[in-house]
């Protein structure tokens, strides 16, 4: 578009989507720019369907965990918080309200959350941040028995194969067993675990818990045989693609009516909620 163009969508609009991703390993069958592929895939289809302009894809995000394999690239929280809260000061002073991120990679999401915040108070923007793997999760699906977030796993490698296959090598796929280090405290991942049956928060790094890049998100014995891909197909992404794309249009003309008006807060109203007024 020229700017011509791009003023008069925005203010019809009020709204964008903005895909981000992230540069960094997949294990050893897919490439390092898969986060921000799938998320800008879907982002186009989605615009492209509900008539919503969409932004260039940010393809660098906040992968400091995967920094032990060659390829990755990192922002640091502060600058990617910096570069979205930029973005959505310039998007407010040219009309826009409301913005739908597509996100692709899970380390960007408390950097996301915390600039839509800003973004709220600031210019009274209303913010989302979707992750593809937290739809199908809400729906209650898998993806053949494994769960949707797994990294470089069957939901990944099949959105893959649809959108970008010569980026696949399916020759390499296996998923490895998260690593234990501890009879008692089972590592299902590199920021959780598992202890006499509570969960724990931990920051570990990527190579803490697998040694191909790959990793199975929940304990080992949650997981079907890691090696076997053989259910994995461009039929499967296509499948996944057309659920994600249908929802996240459904939830488009959902988010066009879902306004909250600024309010101030008071003594007045809270103690008038309390009486039930």
């Amino acid at each position: 578009m020229s700017w011509v163009e791009a003023g008069r969508r925005l203010s019809s609009s009020g709204m964008v989507i903005v895909p981000v991703g992230s540069t960094e390993q997949h294990g050893l069958h897919l490439g390092l720019g898969t986060d921000w592929i799938i998320a800008w895939e879907l982002a186009k289809r989605v615009g492209e369907v509900k008539g919503i302009p969409v932004l260039p894809v940010l393809p660098y995000g906040v992968a400091m965990h995967h920094m032990d394999f060659p390829g990755t690239i990192t922002l640091s929280f502060n600058t990617f918080k910096s570069v979205i809260m930029d973005v959505l000061e310039s998007l407010h002073k040219h009309g826009v309200s409301k913005v739908l991120f597509i996100n692709g990679h899970g380390g960007n999401l408390n950097a996301l959350l915390e600039a839509c915040r800003e973004a709220r108070a600031k210019f009274n923007m209303i913010c989302v941040v979707c992750q593809w793997w937290d739809v199908l999760a809400g729906m209650g699906l898998n993806v053949e028995g494994q769960p949707a977030q797994t990294h470089a796993g069957y939901a990944e490698t099949a959105l893959m194969l649809a959108f970008k296959p010569e980026s696949v090598h399916l020759e390499n796929a296996i998923l490895s067993s998260t690593k234990q280090v501890h009879d008692e405290i089972k590592l299902e991942s590199l920021s959780s675990a598992r202890f006499m049956g509570g969960l724990v928060r931990l920051a570990l790094n990527t190579s803490d818990v697998s040694d191909t890049g790959s990793m199975t998100e929940a304990l080992p014995s949650v997981i079907p045989d890691v090696r076997d891909f053989s259910k994995v197909n461009v039929d499967l992404g296509k499948r996944l693609m057309d659920l994600l794309v249908d929802w996240l249009c459904k939830f488009i003309e959902a988010f066009k009516t879902f306004d909250i008006q600024k309010t101030k807060v008071s003594e007045d109203k809270a103690f008038k909620a309390l009486r039930g007024v």
